[in-house]
């Protein structure tokens, strides 16, 4: 299928706001490792969907065949047609980076069947327009087609660009705005339009729809205030919408409303969300615990299933976030390190093999069984498909290496190419080498990030001189990169220790005398790690009730932490039933990240 012909899109002449970098939509591909693998398993998963449950609703309203029957659920029984958006955002995505032809016919056949379901005014849901207004069609079901037709437009597809701005400018004269945020998950509108008015076809209308139906000026007021309790209570009238970390994805829509305008209020409001989301709403790995129909208040940290916390459509929108602000800000490692450790430790670590998409993160006691068709499922398809876009970033000077992962790089740079090849086994080892090929005149800055989470600077040898980056930094290495170059260094894998703070701390007043217990997460570099096993009654003469008990000092865990043979896994002095190892390797085995110690020296072994 053809594709575009620029090899990103660059919005700074409608934007008042520019982007300093972009991200390819192009030229990557992966060559091997973890998101070689995670890649795969996305696309074998989207091949276990029934196509005719997936098309189901949208062939009963064009009144054709329609055989087999749709999926049954929350889903598609009350929001029908979202599991066609949910494939396309998947697919679309991954043909990108690969051709693969079944994947393709998959696409082409969903844009066609949606688009005979469509009518002449632009209009394509899968239920009458009467119906449009109601339950999540609005917001929800709309911006996953919205989503699904622009990824299949970068995959090839000849009619889906048209198609979504058609049913764009449908939308923007719609009888249901005058009440359209007063609907079902409205923040997921602030996000739409904005969206499209950031693809070649946008229009001047989709943000000037935004700011009159959807902008919440006493919600930006909220967080332009810091005002406590902002993310955990809504105070517009009615039930809808409810307090949701998804509103996440509102503050991406609020990040491209600043892009457009230049209103600093936007920005202003946008920054101070993701602070007061980092300090008291992020798990340790990243995960977002901020969820509908959770009892929470700032800093609880909810971890017993199941409890509704670490919802990967809250990570996804999460990483989408510090997606836009890196363009923004492309210097700001923290961004970066944002998105790579909530890829590792929630989005990666809940795709079950080719099976399905886990809907929560669980980080105690175990995971959760993984789903074919739900909201967590389509944001985790689209992420996976978008996974070599996250490794690099352009600029018209410059070449950021964001995260390092097996890959290569087409660059098309000043009418010649530009061939980068990343060669590592991170997150196994932090040995990287990087070569860059280069033809014709080459100048330009090449960034190689130096992750927060390395143990020191890192030495960086390039072409026989040596280089110093500092962690949570970018290294800048500037000179024409004409012919072919050698680059190579280690990163240093960083321990961190973490002491639980939140609802879940345990005092255990049955036994005699009473046990105060304490509660450590350890990360090592980018990865959280997890306590897998069990150990009966130890420690606890009242029943251990499924929580992992650790006779150790916390704060000296290098003594009791032993490499093991596997990579990334580790043995735990005295505790042969147990292990250490990434939470996202992490498969039906009993587990915690936060496993309990016994406080005070006298109960230590």
């Amino acid at each position: 299928m053809s594709r575009l012909q620029t090899q990103f899109v660059d919005n700074n002449k409608k934007n008042r706001a520019p982007d300093r970098i972009f991200s390819p939509l192009y030229g990557v591909s992966l060559a091997g490792g973890l998101f070689a693998r995670v890649f795969r398993n996305n696309i074998d998963y989207l091949r276990k969907i029934d196509l005719d449950a997936a098309l189901y609703w949208f062939r009963k309203k064009a009144g054709r065949t329609a055989p087999g029957k749709p999926y049954r659920g929350h889903f598609e029984d009350n929001i029908k047609g979202q599991t066609a958006g949910l494939i396309l955002m998947g697919a679309g995505n991954a043909l990108r980076w690969t051709e693969d032809k079944n994947l393709e016919k998959l696409v082409n056949t969903i844009v066609d069947e949606i688009k005979a379901c469509g009518e002449d005014d632009g209009y394509l849901m899968a239920v009458p327009k009467e119906q449009f207004g109601t339950l999540e069609y609005p917001h929800y079901v709309r911006i996953w087609l919205t989503y699904g037709l622009y990824a299949a437009a970068l995959g090839g597809n000849p009619h889906a660009m048209d198609m979504l701005r058609r049913w764009q400018d449908w939308f923007n004269s719609c009888d249901d705005l005058p009440v359209i945020k007063y609907l079902s998950l409205a923040f997921q509108g602030v996000v739409c339009s904005p969206f499209v008015y950031n693809t070649p076809v946008g229009k001047p209308e989709d943000i000037e729809n935004t700011v009159r139906y959807y902008e919440e000026d006493w919600r930006l007021g909220q967080f332009i205030m810091r005002e406590p309790g902002a993310i955990e209570t809504r105070r517009q009238p009615g039930i809808e919408p409810h307090p949701h970390g998804t509103e996440l994805e509102a503050f991406e829509g609020y990040l491209d409303l600043y892009r457009a305008t230049g209103k600093h209020y936007y920005l202003r409001a946008v920054m101070n969300a993701h602070d007061m989301y980092k300090r008291d709403w992020q798990h340790v790995g990243g995960g977002i615990v901020m969820c509908e129909f959770l009892d929470a208040h700032p800093g609880c940290g909810w971890l017993s299933p199941p409890r509704p916390y670490n919802e990967l459509c809250c990570t996804s929108f999460w990483i989408l976030l510090n997606q836009r602000l890196h363009r923004l800000f492309p210097d700001k490692e923290e961004y970066v390190n944002e998105i790579e450790k909530s890829l590792y430790n929630v989005a990666i670590a809940n795709q079950d093999g080719a099976e399905g998409i886990r809907y929560f993160a669980w980080i105690d006691k175990y995971k959760q069984k993984s789903g074919l068709v739900h909201c967590c499922c389509g944001v985790g398809t689209r992420l996976f498909g978008l996974l070599p876009e996250f490794l690099y970033s352009i600029g018209s000077d410059s070449l950021y290496i964001d995260i390092y992962n097996a890959s290569t790089f087409d660059w098309d740079r000043n009418g010649s190419r530009v061939r980068v090849e990343t060669v590592t086994d991170l997150p196994y080892n932090g040995n990287v080498k990087i070569r860059i090929e280069g033809q014709g005149d080459q100048a330009f800055t090449l960034k190689l990030r130096i992750p927060a989470w390395t143990a020191g600077s890192v030495t960086v040898n390039a072409d026989g001189t040596t280089y110093r980056g500092e962690r949570g930094s970018y290294l800048a290495i500037e000179k024409n990169w004409n012919g072919t170059h050698e680059i190579e260094f280690t990163l240093p894998f960083r321990w961190e220790k973490t002491l639980y703070h939140g609802a879940e701390n345990y005092y255990d007043e049955r036994a005699e005398p009473p046990v105060d217990y304490t509660r450590w997460a350890f990360e090592y570099g980018p990865l959280l790690m997890a306590v897998a096993g069990t150990n009966g009654e130890k420690f606890t003469p009242a029943g251990n009730d499924g929580r992992i008990l650790l006779g150790k000092d916390p704060e000296k865990y290098s003594e009791w932490l032993k490499p093991d043979k596997t990579a990334l896994h580790f043995t735990i002095e005295g505790y042969p039933e147990f292990r250490m190892l990434p939470y996202f390797e992490i498969a039906d085995e009993p587990f915690s990240c936060y496993p309990h110690f016994l406080a005070g020296k006298s109960a230590l072994s």
